[in-house]
């Protein structure tokens, strides 16, 4: 038999559908026509599909009992991964500009730095550790972590970090220069051969090198140097197409003179001056150079060029071989 709904008080179909399904099958009959057609076409079919469920069930009562993996998740068969890799932090750095960064808490980190023998700087409550270029860094606060990073040589240009420390795996960051140091980072290694000696440990004798240089650059007189014009001998030759250099000035020390000359670019093309190439002529051993304030030259343009020079030992004077090369083209 049919069952019969009557909705004589404006009561939801829905409720008088569910009702009837749970009873059985029955038919719908409306005291007060229903405003709203979707409401009751969406009655029609809860009631329809509730019919057409009971007899599906009836008909094959066993059907998820043949086929134990019906429903199965299609992706639930698939392997987990095994492992996660967090890889490294590449910050790209400026001197006087304040980077934020995370770190993990109670993990030890490492800071990979563009200095070959960094000093860490630092008033919080974390250890620090220098190996090489590397820092290692632990803390167990959650408090931020600012610190100053410099060239133990060079304490004028400092990276300034502020780590935040977070419940994460240890760290790796590596900073790399966004612009090359104004000046110490142009700065040639000394060109010297295992026969030269300097009284001055090493460490000590680069900075003397490099403060002298650092004051040419800041148009200064380095302290215990005399300034007096250059002689017409008294110049440099960097052997590369298109440079062309003019004596300038001449600071004589203790030990040690200064020659600045200027370097121009005469060719119709950008170029690098190379300064490992050029050398002080009139018997002067180079033992350094730098270009000011830049080493990329655009055509017509002219730097200064900074060379830290001595006398050379009259037991490393070597008469000149005449070259077979140049003999050929006379």
């Amino acid at each position: 038999m049919h069952g019969h709904c009557l909705l004589r008080r404006r009561l939801h179909p829905l409720t008088c559908a569910v009702g009837l399904i749970l009873a059985g099958s029955g038919s719908l009959v409306l005291a007060d026509e229903v405003s709203d057609p979707l409401l009751a076409d969406a009655t029609e079919a809860v009631i329809d599909g509730g019919q057409e469920a009971a007899s599906s069930s009836d008909a094959s009562p066993d059907a998820t009992d043949q086929d134990p993996a019906a429903g199965r998740k299609e992706g639930s068969l698939l392997t987990p991964p095994t492992h996660l890799e967090v890889g490294p932090v590449t910050l790209n750095v400026t001197p006087g500009v304040n980077v934020l960064v995370e770190i993990a808490i109670d993990q030890l980190n490492r800071i990979l730095t563009p200095f070959p023998n960094p000093q860490v700087r630092t008033v919080a409550e974390a250890s620090t550790s220098v190996d090489g270029s590397a820092v290692y860094l632990a803390t167990s606060s959650e408090v931020p972590i600012t610190l100053f990073i410099s060239d133990a040589s060079d304490p004028n240009h400092a990276l300034s970090l502020t780590l935040a420390p977070r419940r994460i795996p240890p760290r790796e960051l590596r900073l790399v220069l966004s612009d090359p140091l104004p000046l110490s980072a142009q700065i040639s290694a000394p060109v010297t051969t295992p026969e030269v000696r300097t009284n001055a440990p090493a460490p000590e004798y680069v900075e003397r090198l490099t403060e002298a240089l650092r004051a040419l650059a800041h148009e200064e007189l380095p302290e215990g140097f005399g300034l007096r014009p250059a002689r017409a001998d008294e110049s440099v030759d960097c052997g590369q197409a298109g440079i062309v250099t003019r004596p300038g000035q001449v600071l004589d020390g203790q030990d040690l003179r200064l020659v600045t000359v200027l370097a121009s670019n005469h060719s119709g093309a950008p170029l690098e001056i190379e300064e490992r190439a050029c050398r002080a002529l009139s018997g002067y051993e180079t033992l350094a150079v730098a270009a000011w304030p830049s080493v990329w030259l655009e055509p017509g343009e002219t730097v200064e060029l900074y060379l830290v020079v001595r006398i050379t030992p009259p037991e490393r004077v070597h008469p000149p071989r005449p070259s077979l090369l140049g003999a050929e083209s006379r």
